[in-house]
């Protein structure tokens, strides 16, 4: 695979002294587990906190994830412990609610 000049920019934005992390659960299961789970992060050399929210399943009935109000979760992470937020996104619905937090 190609790295584009685009990633390469933004990466040395960072000025990171160390290799970028993305580090955080599986599944953001409750704010409590999410905000435990940042601040003993943010002690490390992670650059980005990534919880799942929205858990696609190929059978019907599963656990799908919180939702939306995960969004609010990640957003207290960024206010609380100042680490970048990511999370999966599925279809536009998810697009458009990530990118309004």
């Amino acid at each position: 695979m190609e790295n584009k000049k685009e990633y390469r920019n933004w990466l040395n934005q960072m000025n990171l002294e160390h290799p970028l992390v993305i580090a955080g659960p599986c599944s953001a299961e409750t704010e409590e587990q999410v905000l435990k789970i940042a601040n003993q992060l943010k002690e490390s050399d992670v650059t980005a906190y990534r919880a799942g929210i929205w858990k696609p399943r190929t059978r019907p009935g599963m656990f799908e994830g919180v939702g939306a109000i995960g969004l609010k979760w990640l957003q207290r992470v960024k206010e609380e412990t100042g680490l970048m937020i990511a999370t999966e996104v599925a279809n536009s619905v998810h697009v458009d609610l990530a990118s309004r937090t």
